[in-house]
C-alpha cells in the first residue's frame, strides 16, 4: 500500500478534477484574456505568467518540503558520516532511497499546487483558443477545460526552468523568423 500511495494520490486528485470540471462547467474561466488580441502574443503572456506563478510555487515548495523532510535527511546523512565501513553503502542507500521518496513526494505537492493554481484560473491553453459563442456547455469544452488545467499544472509542476525553456525556444524561433523575414 505504501508504495501506491502516489498513484492512489494522483487518481484521486483527477478524479475530483474531472468532477470539478464537469459540475462546475462554464463557471471556469481562465484569466487573461482579452478580446481582439493576437493568439501568439496572448501565448507569450500567459507564458509569462505561468513563469512567475512556477516561480512562486517552486519556492514556496521548498519551503515545505525542506520543513517536512529536512529532519529524516540530516538524519541519515549523519549516519552516513557515522557508519563503519561494512554499513556504510546500506546507509547511503537508505539516504539515496529518501531522497528519491522526497522528489516524489515534491512532484505530488507541485502537481497538486499546479491543479489549485489552473483550476482558480491561470492557464495557458484557454486563452489562447475561443470556443465561440455556445449556449450549451459541451463535451468538447470540458474536455478541453480539463486537458488545459492538466497541461498548465505538469507546467508549473515541472518548475520555472521547463517554463523558461519554453520561452527561450518561442524567442529562439521568432529571432529566425525575423531574420529570414529582413533577408527576403
Amino acid at each position: 500500500m505504501e508504495g501506491n500511495i502516489g498513484r492512489i494520490w494522483l487518481a484521486l486528485l483527477v478524479l475530483a478534477l474531472a468532477v470539478v470540471v464537469f459540475f462546475a462547467g462554464d463557471s471556469l474561466k481562465p484569466i487573461g484574456t482579452k478580446e481582439g488580441e493576437a493568439p501568439f502574443l496572448i501565448a507569450l503572456t500567459q507564458l509569462g505568467i505561468l513563469y512567475v506563478v512556477a516561480l512562486f510555487v517552486e519556492r514556496s515548495l521548498e519551503v515545505l518540503i525542506k520543513a517536512w523532510r529536512q529532519g529524516g535527511k540530516s538524519r541519515l546523512q549523519e549516519e552516513v558520516r557515522s557508519a563503519e565501513e561494512g554499513s556504510k553503502a546500506e546507509a547511503e542507500k537508505a539516504l539515496e532511497e529518501y531522497k528519491a521518496g522526497t522528489q516524489r513526494r515534491a512532484l505530488l505537492v507541485g502537481l497538486t499546487l499546479g491543479i489549485l493554481v489552473s483550476v482558480s484560473g491561470v492557464r495557458l491553453l484557454g486563452p489562447i483558443f475561443e470556443f465561440g459563442v455556445a449556449d450549451a456547455w459541451s463535451f468538447q469544452q470540458a474536455v478541453f477545460q480539463f486537458t488545459d488545467i492538466i497541461v498548465t499544472a505538469g507546467l508549473i509542476a515541472g518548475g520555472s526552468a521547463t517554463i523558461h525553456e519554453l520561452m527561450a525556444l518561442v524567442d529562439d524561433f521568432l529571432r529566425k523568423s525575423r531574420t529570414r523575414a529582413n533577408q527576403s
